[in-house]
């Protein structure tokens, strides 16, 4: 019976034993993995290469873009100052002109025929003026010997008179009618360029009557239309042209007129921007763009919205301080958004570099450095 304890007893100091030995092994292994978790955790700090941007002040010009139409400053309508038929038009749309060259002409035969009759009427007058002076000389020399008397002598007087009236109206008569036959072919008065022709060879028209449409040479206008909230501002904007034809030239231009009421359709009021010196190849009816900048003198920087982060949920970019290259979160105000772009009105100096992508994964300190485009 004592032989059993002692085994019993032996078996028991064995197997605790051997608890023991497994327990500090674990123990071991658990130390050396912690050990060895801590030395992957704790590296040298990694330089991070960033994209960045170099800061450039530069006065905010907002710019307002309107479509126009190029047209002339001065387009007149002209026609004939007396009717008649037409019998020939002697020009085409986009001829050019000259003065005194022949636009058009009408049948003159009727004109003719009344400048005859008023000769005709003419030479009747001065017979009659003439008969009456020589009948009035008479009756003068008679008054002066007391042969007649004052009442007929007064009356011969008021004939003569008549007789000379007759005669200046027949020949102002005649004057207009000699005119008139000039009228009969239509002029140019200055050059020009046709823009439009409403006569055809055989209407007959009246007087006054628009046959023509001529555009003068000199300057050259964009109109456009502006939008009722826009038209206060226009006079304080620099003003340029853009062509479509002529892509990347500008051309300067000057507010000569806007109209005092608004398009009873469209609600806009139409300007007129005069170009100043213009190329030769700007045709009429060319499409262009007035472009209206206006100038708000604070200079700004123009960002991309991928560099705003966030300091104390106000607009923050990380700014690279010299000369270690180590970033600072920088709070900025921000004037506008145009576009992809943020326009920074404050917080900024000219010539700093910004992080302009990823910025929310960076900390305040963190040591960067410029990544650069690899060549290809």
């Amino acid at each position: 019976m004592t032989q059993l304890r002692e085994r019993r007893f032996a078996s028991s100091a064995m197997a605790s034993t051997m608890m023991t030995a497994t327990v500090l092994l674990t123990a071991t292994v658990l130390l050396a993995g912690c050990n060895e978790t801590h030395s992957a955790a704790t590296p040298e700090a990694e330089v991070r290469p960033v994209r960045v941007a170099t800061v450039t002040l530069q006065p905010l010009v907002d710019n307002v873009r309107y479509p126009a139409v190029i047209r002339p400053r001065v387009e007149a309508d002209v026609g004939f100052r007396v009717g008649g038929k037409v019998t020939a038009r002697l020009v085409e749309v986009g001829s050019r002109v000259e003065p005194g060259m022949p636009l058009a002409r009408l049948d003159p035969t009727d004109l003719q025929l009344q400048i005859r009759a008023s000769q005709a009427q003419l030479a009747s007058a001065q017979a009659d003026a003439a008969n009456a002076r020589s009948d009035f000389q008479r009756y003068a020399t008679l008054r002066q010997g007391e042969w007649t008397t004052r009442q007929e002598y007064d009356r011969r007087k008021t004939t003569l008179d008549k007789a000379d009236s007759k005669v200046r109206e027949v020949e102002a008569q005649l004057r207009v009618l000699n005119n008139s036959a000039q009228y009969a072919t239509l002029v140019a008065d200055e050059a020009g360029i046709v823009t439009a022709t409403l006569i055809e060879p055989g209407q007959v028209v009246a007087s006054g009557q628009t046959a023509l449409r001529v555009a003068r040479l000199g300057s050259l206008e964009a109109v456009a239309n502006i939008p009722e909230q826009s038209v206060a501002a226009l006079p304080r904007q620099t003003l340029s042209v853009e062509l479509w034809s002529h892509p990347g030239r500008s051309i300067a231009g000057t507010l000569r007129e806007v109209s005092p009421s608004a398009d009873a359709n469209t609600r806009t009021f139409q300007a007129k921007i005069t170009l100043t010196d213009p190329p030769p190849t700007v045709q009429l009816g060319m499409t262009a763009t007035v472009v209206a900048a206006a100038d708000h003198g604070a200079p700004v920087a123009r960002l991309p919205l991928s560099a705003l982060a966030q300091r104390e949920q106000k607009p923050a970019v990380w700014v690279l301080s010299a000369p270690d290259d180590r970033l600072e979160l920088r709070p900025v105000s921000v004037a506008a958004y145009a576009g992809d772009l943020a326009l920074i009105a404050g917080g900024l100096k000219d010539g700093e570099r910004v992080v302009t992508a990823g910025v929310h994964k960076l900390d305040a300190g963190q040591k960067v450095r410029v990544w650069t485009e690899p060549a290809r």
